[in-house]
């Protein structure tokens, strides 16, 4: 059996998301987390479009985070898919086209 690997990569407010839950094995979270590559926003043009995306959501009647928009905006800056389980992010999806991460069927 082949299997194929994708890219892999987090948002750094998505560390912080994950690190500030924590309450034990901490160390050793922080040094997996850091293995993998980091997508930072770059500059005021991604603070403006998850600006925008908070208000497009909100004109449709959708709730969102203002972390949940700047992730989004991270993703469409590099092309990113998604990988969640938060329905928020699937709302904003059928809004805007972001690409989400569909787990693969395993039969």
């Amino acid at each position: 059996m082949t299997s194929t690997a994708e890219p892999f990569a987090l948002a750094g407010i998505i560390v912080t998301e994950v690190l500030q839950g924590l309450t034990r094995d901490i160390p050793r979270i922080e040094a997996f987390l850091s293995k993998w590559p980091i997508l930072e926003p770059n500059g005021i043009a991604t603070y403006r479009e998850a600006a925008s995306l908070f208000r497009l959501a909100r004109s449709k009647g959708v709730s969102l985070s203002t972390i949940d928009t700047l992730i989004a905006a991270i993703a469409f800056e590099y092309g990113a898919h998604v990988f969640t389980l938060d329905t928020d992010f699937t709302r904003l999806s059928k809004l805007t086209g972001l690409p989400l991460y569909n787990l693969p069927l395993v039969i």
